[in-house]
């Protein structure tokens, strides 16, 4: 569809007689409309739930349902109770009897016979108003979902904080485990050197004996363990499966 180009509008007439539709419908005619017909009261509930309405142009005097009983129930339905009516009537203009049709959801009268002007003057503002309406739904909408993409963004950027947070905390930790391991790493010799020089001064069979080997293994395995935290100079954090992360210190 050209951009330039208005999307149509619907309008329902509801009159009971052909000949008064095809007349409306005549006055009526636009490339901007699209004008839809009912006979009677029941046609045209029918059609305002298939439909979305900018404006429903309906007679007062028909059989079976007039157009007061129709207005009502309308009123009753959420989907339609807020579309504008302009009833047209031929019966003589007494003002308890217009009266009548605004408590019934009214918004204009026309009364016959009709004034194409007057007719055409005052379905305009009802067209216009409802793509005022249009308009100001559609902005709604765009800023609700610029609004929405805000939201997203505020919690990828709040996700992503976290996740320096988290390096810059683990960095510190690896820090301090540096500063631990040469703050042990001194007395851990001496506890390793003297074992060593003992055990090499004794039988095997002296009860010590498997006790400083042990204390000898021992402080071999944490020397071990201090020698690979002091050559950490760079570490990179690995993502697997799911959200688990693990720091590559080789």
């Amino acid at each position: 569809m050209d951009a330039e180009k208005k999307e149509k509008v619907n309008i329902l007439i509801v009159d009971d007689r052909k000949e008064n539709l095809l007349a409306l419908e005549a006055l009526l005619e636009s490339p901007d409309l699209r004008i839809i017909k009912a006979e009677s009261g029941n046609q045209a509930l029918g059609l305002m739930l298939e439909f979305n309405f900018a404006l429903i142009l309906l007679d007062v005097q028909m059989p079976e349902m007039d157009g007061f009983e129709v207005a009502e129930l309308m009123r009753r339905k959420e989907k339609t109770r807020n579309i504008p009516i302009i009833f047209i009537t031929a019966i003589i203009k007494e003002e308890k009897y217009v009266f009548k049709g605004y408590e019934k959801g009214a918004v204009d009268y026309l009364f016959k016979p009709i004034n194409p002007n007057v007719l055409k003057s005052k379905v305009n503002v009802f067209l216009e108003l409802h793509r005022r309406k249009m308009e100001l739904e559609r902005l709604i909408n765009e800023k609700n979902e610029y609004i929405l993409e805000l939201h997203q963004l505020n919690k990828k950027i709040q996700e992503q904080q976290k996740e320096l947070l988290e390096k810059e905390k683990l960095q510190s930790i690896l820090e301090m485990a540096v500063t631990i391991s040469h703050e042990f790493s001194q007395p851990l010799s001496v506890i390793i050197g003297y074992a060593d020089m003992l055990l090499n001064t004794m039988e095997k069979n002296d009860p010590m004996y498997p006790k400083l080997k042990k204390i000898m293994d021992n402080g071999e395995a944490l020397a071990e363990v201090i020698r690979r935290v002091r050559s950490i100079t760079n570490y990179k954090s690995i993502t697997y499966t799911g959200e688990s992360r693990m720091v590559d210190i080789d």
